[in-house]
């Protein structure tokens, strides 16, 4: 039950960072059109090549939370089982299975009864198809801007390494003839380069302002509940359920899912990092060795400014969200639930 509102509560939060930034988020979108860099140089394809990525994943991940939802709404109708639940004087009464099983105030007999059950059954659908909604929605606007932000990271990193590689065009157009004029024609472009990296940096910016404070609860609760939900299919499972029984199919769908989700995050801020940490080098690439000295403190203080933006999406000031932190949510399931399952063995063997 708190597990159920605990993530109602966050869809309904996601859904409130969505609507309250709607403005900035579709100005950060404009980060994924292709003239958003418009310095010599940039080549589209690493663009192009995420956004045909991206349409799969995002398509994929709908797919897979959308199949979810429908599995947890349909096993209801596809099973008799009852959920037995405790009552304050020590029985024990058996609830028909719902979507979520969620608590109400109704004795059982009326809970069972096909027109009462029917009215719980739509309002909890209700529930978790707008959880299912706001969730996917967040997500693929948090995986899309970070697909977007690598492609246009990888896209300045390479403008880069192209400058004052190229005679200037404007050395055979009789413009500038000289050996200043060429370097000034790169001067310019390099500042124009600057430029886009720095537009880059601030819808950077504006995406981790939005996603930030969801992502701290995110990760939190997602890895509380694959721990949750991994161990009650194992329970179930080690207690007699058959594995392919419906009720462990819809513990096992939910923390597919999840897992999922959990990895999308890690490894788009992993990625997203890395492609970042590339544009300095795609500077020292560029023939900064032949230009003037002007050229050359100019460089140097970009690469600084670049190298002095350390911000990383963290859990705490030492916990940063990448795919090593998804290496240990996962051991740490592993270990949590090794010892939920020998303390409930050791537990149903003393009570025999």
């Amino acid at each position: 039950m708190a597990m159920l509102v605990v993530c109602g509560t966050l869809s309904v939060y996601k859904g409130h960072v969505m609507v309250a930034n709607a403005d900035l988020i579709w100005d950060t979108l404009h980060v994924a059109r292709y003239a958003f860099i418009t310095c010599a140089g940039r080549d589209e394809s690493e663009l192009r090549r995420a956004g045909s990525l991206l349409r799969a994943l995002l398509r994929a991940f709908v797919a897979v939370s959308y199949q979810t939802l429908a599995i947890w709404i349909a096993i209801p109708w596809l099973t008799d089982d009852r959920v037995p639940v405790a009552n304050g004087d020590g029985t024990m009464a058996e609830y028909r299975m719902n979507v979520n099983n969620l608590w109400t105030p109704l004795p059982v007999a009326v809970y069972n009864a096909t027109a009462v059950w029917a009215v719980v059954y739509a309002i909890e659908v209700f529930l978790i198809t707008v959880n299912v909604f706001f969730w996917a929605l967040f997500d693929c606007y948090l995986v899309t801007m970070c697909f977007v932000l690598n492609a246009q990271f990888h896209t300045i990193a390479a403008a880069y390494e192209k400058l004052a590689w190229s005679p200037s065009p404007h050395r055979h157009s009789g413009i500038r003839e000289n050996n200043d004029g060429f370097e000034l024609d790169h001067y310019d472009n390099l500042i124009l380069h600057i430029k886009d990296n720095q537009r880059i940096m601030m819808k950077f910016n504006d995406f981790f302002d939005i996603v930030q404070p969801v992502i701290l609860v995110q990760i939190v609760n997602g890895s509380f509940l694959v721990i949750t939900l991994i161990y009650l299919t194992l329970l179930m499972y080690f207690t007699g359920w058959s594995i392919k029984s419906l009720p462990i199919l819809k513990f096992f769908s939910g923390m597919a899912s999840l897992t999922i989700e959990l990895y999308i995050y890690c490894y788009a801020f992993n990625h997203i990092e890395t492609k970042k940490n590339v544009v300095n080098f795609g500077l020292y690439s560029s023939n900064w060795t032949a230009m003037s000295i002007k050229f050359k403190r100019t460089l140097l203080a970009t690469m600084k400014m670049n190298a002095a933006h350390q911000r990383l999406m963290k859990i705490t000031p030492i916990s940063i969200v990448n795919l090593e932190m998804f290496s240990k949510v996962m051991n740490m399931s592993y270990s949590v639930v090794t010892v939920l399952l020998n303390s409930n063995s050791t537990q149903t063997k003393e009570m025999e």
